[in-house]
Order: C-alpha cells, then sequence, then structure tokens
C-alpha cells in the first residue's frame, strides 16, 4: 500500500522509493511470522485457553505472549529465510 499522497496526484521520486523499501521489508516480516507458525504447533491453534489470558494486572506479559516471544527467539537461532546479499 502506497504512502499518502496528501493530496497530491503522485507520490515524490523519494517516496516511491520509500515505499518500495518498506514492501520489501514487509514481504520478509510476514514470511517469518508464517515460519513461526507453522513451525510451532503451540501458535497453530486459533483458540487460546484462558488459562494462558492474563489474569493479574501486575503480570507484565500473559502466558501465550511469553510463548509467542520464546518462538520467535528460536526461530531468530535458526538459518535465516531472506537471502544474504
Amino acid at each position: 500500500m502506497p504512502a499518502l499522497t496528501r493530496g497530491e496526484s503522485q507520490l515524490s521520486a523519494y517516496e516511491v522509493e520509500e515505499t518500495r523499501k518498506i514492501a520489501n521489508v514487509r514481504i520478509h516480516v510476514e514470511r517469518v511470522i508464517g515460519l513461526v507458525r507453522r513451525k510451532y504447533q503451540i501458535l497453530q491453534s486459533r483458540a487460546v485457553p484462558i488459562e494462558h489470558m492474563p489474569t493479574k494486572p501486575v503480570e507484565a506479559l500473559a502466558l501465550i505472549d511469553k510463548i509467542g516471544v520464546i518462538c520467535c527467539a528460536l526461530s531468530n537461532l535458526s538459518v535465516s529465510v531472506v537471502p544474504l546479499e
């Protein structure tokens, strides 16, 4: 999705280039999110047990958030899906 044109008919050359860079990064981010969701079965369920939700206001992260952080950390230790140039 291109940046807002702010009432102008076209984006400037700089804005076009920035939009392309963002789109390129977004593709890789979406691929990695999909990889993490497919790789770890605990993240494949659409229903989250109530026990995984925060119950106390003093808790910094709910259990499901902690699980997501650990899955992402393990994924970061794996081989990259983004080709190194």
